[in-house]
């Protein structure tokens, strides 16, 4: 089909083909272009010329929807991903490398490229013609043919090496959020589960069902209980009696109901909730007969006290600056017009962090990696080291892979957060045992002014409710469970791409 459709370019100019998805439910294809606004409209007139187009080429046994993006050509915006491309893919080029190496001139839908190496790796990149890699990699995400040329930098020169001027969106306009109560967490004692977080939620404000929340308050009463769960093994069914609690938690003379069913071997750790004791829960509102209640997933002893937070959070990025998502390509996804297996509603950013220690108020991410999902596809991979402001441990480094040469030239988490949020924007946000990496998250997002609100999935907890049996429930554990390969383990968008097609085997 992609031949065809790329026929299209000799009608238009300024169009591309992107890619296509088959939506089985209602039998339509939508096709995604990129287009060059200065050389492209969109119009009805146009839109119609397209789909008649693709009906000659194809045939008339879908029907055929268009998603066209701009895609305009700017030069600073092209710097960047350049910059960002060269620093994630080429290491050996990228030493030494400075974002002021890279210079651009644009010839209507032509791009020259011209970059600055040190003498060894000036040597090194044109005798692996890496000109031609760099250029296609750069031609996947803009609609332009693209030249690179590598020249020799002046070893005397000196370079004010920095990233990308502060100016650039990092400052981004700002909107008022609604005023919010929160609760801060303190004296965190685990009992049943692990609980990471600092804050908590005024469960008296949330009037709906939602996922993955974390409240507090005093327990005003609590009961122990059995229930019996049939299970087959090796042909054999037997009932298998397993103990959950429900509690009463009071907040501002508020009251809400809540169970928690423990895992068999923290079941007796419940006995240890007592009447009076402050405690925080992280789990999800659920709607049962025509209530809402609470069923936790842990539960923590604490101390907590009310915070009113008025702060203003930015705006969501116009176009991404410092790290680029680029298209995800794997045969084993779904060909273009295969039977779809899962029909998802929404999308979703599967992604994992690799950080320099356990503690997310202290510690810091040394590498993001995710993928987009959306109708049960991988579309896009957003992938970048991260600068931290401390040295890489010896422990970290034999467990990750990752050294401090490797982060040495990263940028900052300051540039790449904004990025990350658009990535993030508007979709659900899915990790293993995404308590640990979503307090790094919510830690740095709090002190650039970014709101992650979006909703939260867990394919720990997932795996152990559609996966019993299991010996645990790591990560590679879970992929040899479900045929998938997970290559270099502990490298974060290795861990993301893996996480990411067990989430949609679970869905």
């Amino acid at each position: 089909m992609q031949n065809s459709v790329e026929k299209l370019d000799e009608i238009f100019d300024g169009l591309k083909f992107k890619d296509a998805v088959y939506s089985e439910s209602n039998n339509t294809c939508t096709v995604n272009f990129l287009y060059n606004p200065d050389y492209f409209k969109p119009t009805e007139e146009n839109k119609s010329i397209i789909i008649k187009n693709l009906v000659d080429m194809i045939g008339d046994y879908v029907k055929y929807s268009l998603n066209l993006t701009s895609c305009p050509l700017d030069k600073r915006t092209i710097a960047n991903h350049t910059y960002t491309t060269i620093i994630n893919n080429f290491p050996a080029i990228s030493r030494n490398f400075a974002f002021d190496d890279i210079s651009v001139d644009i010839d209507t839908l032509k791009v020259t490229i011209h970059l600055k190496l040190a003498s060894s790796a000036y040597d090194y990149a044109v005798g692996l013609n890496r000109e031609k890699l760099i250029a296609d990699k750069l031609k996947e995400s803009f609609l332009a043919d693209f030249e690179v040329i590598f020249d020799k930098k002046d070893e005397n020169a000196v370079t004010n090496k920095s990233f990308i001027e502060d100016n650039i969106e990092l400052n981004y306009s700002i909107k008022q959020a609604q005023d919010k109560t929160v609760y801060t967490l303190t004296e965190v004692t685990n009992i049943i589960g692990k609980n990471d977080y600092t804050l908590a939620s005024d469960f008296s404000k949330i009037k709906e069902p939602v996922e993955n929340v974390v409240i507090c308050g005093e327990v005003t009463n609590i009961v122990r209980a059995q229930y019996k769960k049939t299970t087959t093994r090796n042909g054999v069914q037997s009932e298998v009696e397993h103990t959950y609690y429900r509690f009463t938690l009071r907040l501002n003379e508020k009251y809400l109901q809540c169970v928690i069913f423990p895992r068999q071997a923290d079941e007796a750790k419940g006995d240890l909730i007592t009447q009076g004791m402050k405690v925080c829960c992280y789990g999800s509102f659920r709607l049962r007969n025509d209530r809402l209640s609470f069923t936790a997933n842990t539960i923590a002893r604490c101390e907590f006290s009310r915070e009113e937070i008025k702060s203003s959070y930015k705006q969501v990025n116009e176009n991404y600056h410092t790290v680029f998502p680029v298209p995800f390509v794997d045969y084993e996804q779904t060909g273009l017009f295969d039977d779809a297996d899962k029909n998802f509603q929404g999308s979703y950013v599967v992604f994992d962090l690799e950080t320099t220690g356990l503690e997310s108020s202290s510690d810091e991410i040394i590498e993001i990696g995710a993928c987009k999902i959306e109708e049960g596809h991988i579309k896009e991979v957003f992938s970048t080291f991260v600068h931290p402001k401390r040295r890489i441990s010896k422990e970290i480094t034999n467990l990750t892979g990752i050294t401090n040469e490797m982060v040495a030239d990263a940028p900052e988490i300051n540039y790449v957060l904004p990025d990350f949020y658009k990535f993030c924007y508007g979709c659900t946000m899915v990790a293993h045992n995404i308590s640990f990496d979503i307090g790094f998250i919510y830690n740095a997002a709090k002190k650039l002014s970014y709101n992650f609100d979006n909703p939260l999935m867990d394919t720990l907890e997932m795996s152990r409710n559609k996966l019993p049996g299991l010996k645990n429930y790591k990560l590679g554990t879970v992929v040899d469970r479900l045929n998938i390969t997970l290559d270099h383990a502990h490298r974060a968008v290795n861990d993301a791409t893996a996480t990411a097609k067990v989430f949609i085997k679970l869905m």
